[in-house]
């Protein structure tokens, strides 16, 4: 230790405190009779963390008694929050993970953030706005770059600002959202913590003015794809939660760059969200009929210029629409390289809608184009489609425009033949009209205008070509009907007592005892991939499933089981199941979900009690867990924030909950692929075992143990298959034994379609969408990988696009098909011989 006395004072000052361990630290085993008879190769490196989280647990309490009492109460946060991140240990000892719930938000201390962004100094600051300011700072815990963001104004509705943006985005995760990484709040000061993004916001760069650049201007790809992935940020927001986030605020300042160039939409400080009504969920059955409550509809917040028509009439209520009227905005800026509205501009052309509006009506549409774009760096297809797109989007009637679903279709290019038709807009009103006042100041020469907004209710719809929501899915809640208050002002009196957002946890074995019964064969729902799954209610609350995983001392079901807690709690869509917590007390290894289940996919479709059950999946049914499942996969492919191949698609890893809409788990074999430098996908873990369940593993997959996501395209053929025709994937009392051989001998005799149905479904179903699946369980099964459709493509066939399948003519042949399963049909042959069923 270092010691350095006060300047002027005889008192002594820690100057530096140096701990020197013996040589070789590394290497000393510590003192345990159990690791000392388990072999060699179980003991890792990581196991030593403990010994040095005990010498810093002992420094910080020595500290905490000579320093005052605001860093004891800094140490004290700071153990809690070692705690929550430290490793866990079954009763064996052996460590399980060290990153469980590590991604998490979480609460900072803000001696890290103010340590971190050098006391808020004015050379981090990011960016500035109404909110008040953003901050670049280096985490002291891992050196992490993040930004936060500092609420400046206080008050009660600013509060509530802040607890909005918390709530809405604390679980969200996609590929272009930007992050939470946590919050502080710290005597009257609110702090937001995100991922850094180097290249700051999208307004920065496209609008700088050639003087200004020191480099060429944002390219038209990059554009293209700043485009595609906001797009695909708001049919996220939109479709694919459990509840409809509404943002209300899409505009190129909140459009945040990576460094890699991608969109990631921010500051949901105005979000409103769709939700169903939360404090009912555990006490009263979930219905077809849930109504919803849209939270702060009484105002409409955002920008001048993106703000839609609509909000600027009495009583205006924020709908996706709003936000498809926004991403319009952005877009036709994106094409421009100008600003919504842009005084220095002529006062034909100060409004870029309008201006461009006029364009289209006098067929000079590419005239919009950036003119800083250099001439045979873009496509002029592309420029007119985006341009057209945009103004799609920006119809003065909400029920004209797009929906962000058929916009992300359009832009993938699954939307076959030209886009519907633009109206004429001259019957449309100018959305900014422009007057000049009766006193302009002439003490300068540029000349001061005023803006007047129209509020002009005039509306044109043109014929769509497009499925539009309308606005039908706001309703007023029953439960609340007769309240005053929102549900922003619940969850903002919620937030008085922290902790206000809800992560994964680990959940005390007691709990999970008292949950479950002590694991009453009664309240047993079912065997899920490695265990047993338990229902029961948590703090006579929340809803749960307990998966209940044997073998404890079987080292890849603890890999397995450390997997799955590791990454599902990072994932977030309506079609997955949601982690709440895990268990490694008493020896046990516990997953602990959230639970909305009533049945397994399989047990509705196999198991029955005779060919004509009372409970038979109806067809409507069908084809939305069918559309539903796609959805989950194309987001765990490409939509997420790194890439992932579950492995283990089936009907058994699909949960269906009472409104019969389905949710996939079963995560404990999925490969969660991290992106190099170059943006390609790839996987730490170097070794090619082969598993799965049989049947519904892709013959390349069994044959090189190379997970792809066309491995999980397959198998979600099959499900499919089984979904059409009630047929398991294998079963031995078929002469054909696997359901993709069955139907390929059907086609090849080719019997009608019609005959795979299941015959429970008594014909009553959709035939066209009875044709689609059938088609699409084929295609997605085809034993060459090359020939089947990607998850995009399948989203958009079972949205009605047939136009995306594969050419009829690249069908294989069964002899094509025996060669390429040669492993598979070995295997049956074998079994078979064997006897067994």
């Amino acid at each position: 230790m270092l010691f350095e006395p006060s300047s002027g004072t005889s008192t002594m000052q820690l100057k530096h405190l140096c701990l020197i361990l013996p040589a070789g630290f590394k290497e000393i085993n510590p003192v345990d009779d159990e690791q000392v008879r388990k072999p060699a190769k179980e003991v890792e490196k990581d196991a030593y963390r403990g010994c040095g989280n005990q010498v810093l647990a002992l420094i910080r309490d020595l500290l905490c008694r000579v320093y005052d009492s605001k860093w004891i109460n800094f140490c004290r946060h700071e153990s809690q929050r070692t705690q929550q991140s430290a490793v866990f240990h079954d009763t064996d000892g052996i460590q399980l993970s060290d990153k469980v719930g590590a991604d998490n938000p979480r609460i900072f201390s803000f001696a890290e953030l103010y340590i971190g962004s050098n006391g808020f100094s004015e050379d981090e600051v990011l960016g500035s706005g109404g909110f008040g300011k953003v901050y670049r700072a280096v985490l002291l815990s891992d050196g992490t770059v993040v930004a936060v963001k500092c609420l400046a104004e206080r008050g009660e509705r600013f509060e509530k600002t802040f607890v909005a943006e918390l709530v809405a985005v604390a679980h969200l995760r996609h590929r272009n959202l930007v992050r939470l990484r946590g919050w502080c709040i710290h005597e009257d000061q609110l702090l937001l913590v995100y991922d850094y993004m180097p290249n700051r916001s999208l307004d920065r760069i496209l609008f700088r003015r050639p003087e200004n650049m020191g480099s060429a201007p944002l390219s038209w790809e990059r554009r293209r794809n700043i485009v595609r992935g906001l797009a695909a940020a708001l049919f996220y927001l939109h479709e694919q939660l459990e509840t409809q986030i509404i943002h209300r605020d899409v505009k190129t300042s909140n459009v945040m760059l990576d460094s890699h160039y991608n969109a990631r939409l921010g500051d949901f400080g105005l979000a409103r969200w769709l939700e169903h009504e939360l404090e009912y969920q555990s006490s009263r059955p979930s219905t077809q009929n849930d109504q919803f409550r849209l939270a702060e509809t009484t105002r409409i917040g955002g920008t001048i210029g993106y703000l839609p028509p609509e909000s600027f009439q009495k009583r205006s209520i924020a709908t996706a629409k709003s936000d498809v009227f926004s991403f319009g905005i952005v877009v036709l800026e994106v094409v421009s390289g100008r600003r919504a509205v842009d005084l220095t501009y002529t006062d034909d052309q100060i409004v870029l809608l309008d201006w461009i509006r006029r364009l289209s009506e006098e067929g000079k549409l590419l005239q919009a184009g950036d003119s800083r774009l250099p001439d045979g760096s873009y496509n002029l297809s592309d420029m007119e489609l985006l341009t057209h797109l945009a103004l799609l989007c920006t119809l003065h009637n909400p029920e004209s425009r797009p929906n962000m679903r058929w916009v992300v279709e359009t832009l993938s290019g699954n939307i076959s033949g030209k886009l519907p038709a633009l109206p004429s807009f001259r019957s449309h009103p100018l959305y900014i009209s422009l007057s000049s006042p009766t006193n302009t100041s002439t003490s300068n020469s540029n000349t001061t205008r005023s803006m007047t907004l129209s509020t002009s209710t005039t509306a044109t719809c043109a014929s769509s070509h497009y499925v539009t929501a309308t606005g039908e899915t706001i309703y007023a809640t029953a439960e609340c009907e007769n309240r005053n208050t929102s549900s922003l002002d619940s969850i903002y009196q919620r937030s008085k007592k922290f902790p206000l957002v809800e992560t994964p946890r680990e959940i005390s074995f007691k709990e999970i005892i008292s949950a479950t019964n002590n694991f009453c064969e009664s309240q047993r729902v079912a065997e899920l991939d490695f265990g047993t799954a338990y229902h029961g209610f948590l703090d006579n609350s929340h809803h749960i499933l307990v998966k209940r995983l044997g073998m404890k001392t079987c080292p890849a079901l603890r890999a397995r089981f450390s997997n799955e807690l590791q990454n599902l709690g990072r994932l977030r869509h309506r079609n997955l199941v949601q982690l709440r917590g895990w268990c490694t007390e008493q020896g046990e290894m516990l997953v602990v979900y959230d639970y909305s289940a009533n049945r397994l996919l399989s047990h509705l479709l196999f198991h029955h009690v005779h060919r004509f059950d009372h409970s038979i999946l109806q067809w409507r049914h069908r084809y939305n867990i069918i559309k539903s499942l796609a959805s989950a996969i194309l987001y765990l492919h490409e939509e997420w924030d790194e890439q992932v191949i579950h492995r283990n698609i089936t009907s058994s890893a699909i949960i269906i909950d009472p409104d019969m809409n389905p949710r996939l788990g079963c995560f404990a074999l999925a490969e969660f692929l991290t992106r190099n430098e170059h943006g390609n996908h790839v996987t730490a873990n170097s070794s090619r075992s082969v598993c799965g369940i049989f049947g519904y593993m892709s013959p390349e997959y069994i044959e090189s143990g190379q997970a792809t996501p066309m491995a999980d395209v397959y198998s979600f053929g099959i499900v499919v298959l089984e979904v059409v025709s009630g047929q398991m994937a294998v079963d031995f009392r078929r002469p054909e034994v696997l359901l993709v051989k069955w139907v390929l001998e059907f086609e090849a005799r080719r019997r009608p379609f019609e005959e795979l149905a299941d015959i429970r479904l008594n014909e009553e179903y959709n035939h066209k969408e009875l044709m689609r699946l059938v088609k699409l369980g084929i295609a997605c099964t085809s034993s060459n990988p090359q020939l089947r459709p990607s998850m995009r493509q399948i989203t958009s066939i079972l949205n009605g696009n047939d136009d995306c399948f594969v050419s009829a003519g690249q069908r294989e042949s069964r002899e094509e098909w025996k060669e390429r399963n040669t492993s598979s049909v070995s295997l049956i042959n074998r079994i078979q011989a064997l006897g067994i069923q």
